[in-house]
């Protein structure tokens, strides 16, 4: 992904995405919005249990409305802190795969969850 300022992303009703840009990659990250992708997995990027990777270094809010797969349960969200150390507000809208939430970052302030499994 070329290198780019971006601090807000919003995505809606891409219906037939199966993954998601490399968003990760953008470093002023702020807020990402996704809502309605029922057939996205996972982002594009590998992380390895090991890596101390900050993912998204400044995302602040994450809003998730509608995905099949909640990134929570894949293990990653949270793992030491590292995939977003700086998350402040997290919404959960529609996501049916969502069973437990195990950690959550020590920043956060708001959680919004509705229509979970």
């Amino acid at each position: 992904m070329p290198s780019l300022n971006l601090e807000k992303i919003k995505l809606t009703s891409c219906l037939e995405w199966e993954t998601l840009p490399p968003f990760e990659q953008l470093p002023f990250l702020k807020s990402l919005k996704l809502d309605g992708m029922p057939r996205v997995k996972w982002l594009e990027s590998k992380f390895s249990g090991n890596d101390k990777y900050h993912a998204f270094p400044l995302l602040e809010v994450l809003f998730k409305k509608k995905l099949l797969k909640n990134w929570f349960e894949e293990g990653v969200a949270a793992r030491d802190g590292c995939l977003f150390p700086r998350l402040i507000e997290l919404m959960l809208h529609g996501c049916p795969m969502l069973k437990e939430l195990s950690s959550l970052p020590s920043k956060l302030k708001i959680l919004e969850m509705y229509e979970i499994g």
